[in-house]
């Protein structure tokens, strides 16, 4: 025979439960709180290779001068390979007589499938860079 109190206590009470689901959904809010972190992360990562690529283009291209600067086009770093899909080019446009615009790009696969970009910009003169 059970007695009384062996009955009751079968089971779990309503405040049990909800102390539970409580920390259930702390543990889920925390966890998706950490996969963002490191999402973010991950991107921050990636933008900064992708701006020191840019920047050595950029500073490479200055120091060609003015009547060196190649054509427009794509070009490679060892650094890309550390990009997911990275690709990088220069854009050379004619700003003026004796100036010519220079950008140096770099494009990556970033979080959630979503396409990264940066580009420095900077001026070449006939004189020097700017």
């Amino acid at each position: 025979m059970i007695s009384p109190k062996t009955k009751g206590a079968r089971g779990f009470t309503l405040v049990e439960i909800v102390v539970a689901l409580f920390i259930l959904s702390a543990a889920i809010v925390f966890a998706a709180l950490v996969i963002g972190t490191i999402k973010v992360t991950r991107d921050s990562a990636f933008e900064n290779v992708a701006f020191r690529i840019a920047d050595n283009k950029v500073n490479e291209l200055r120091a060609l001068g003015y009547a060196a600067l190649p054509a427009s086009g794509a070009f490679s770093d060892p650094q890309i390979a550390n990009l997911p899909q990275g690709e990088a080019s220069t854009t050379i446009t004619v700003w003026n007589a004796k100036t010519k615009q220079v950008v140096a790009g770099v494009s990556w696969l970033g979080a959630e499938g979503r396409t990264r970009s940066v580009s420095i910009t900077t001026l070449v003169t006939e004189s020097g860079g700017l």
